[in-house]
């Protein structure tokens, strides 16, 4: 079972979590998706409780540009973060994100920022 609630975009370097997401996905160049645990008072609402067998994690995709999506979902405690691949995680996402999200991805993907220079 999963369980979602509405997810946030998050300018980039605007606070210490999304530092720490910006410098995964630049330490993980290849990866869209990521999915770690959240930190505290993280999102605006208490997440409340996850459910018996389950905790709390966020699921962060990279937009162009540098922007990331951050969507918190309930997921069985003993899956860990590390051995999520991109492939589940984009899964995951296409059943959890509400359809603003998945527009965001959607247009990210099919008008990507050209680089500067």
């Amino acid at each position: 079972m999963v369980r979602n609630l509405t997810g946030k975009v998050v300018a980039p370097a605007q606070d210490p979590t999304a530092l720490a997401d910006q410098a995964w996905f630049d330490a993980h160049p290849e990866r869209h998706f990521h999915l770690r645990d959240p930190a505290p008072l993280e999102f605006r609402e208490p997440l409340g409780e996850a459910g018996d067998g389950f905790s709390w994690r966020v699921l962060v995709v990279r937009l162009d540009g540098g922007s990331r999506l951050r969507l918190p979902v309930s997921l069985a405690w003993d899956l860990h973060n590390d051995h999520a691949r991109d492939s589940h995680l984009a899964l995951l996402f296409d059943q959890v994100a509400p359809d603003q999200a998945r527009s965001m991805l959607n247009r990210a993907r099919t008008n990507p920022e050209k680089p500067a220079g």
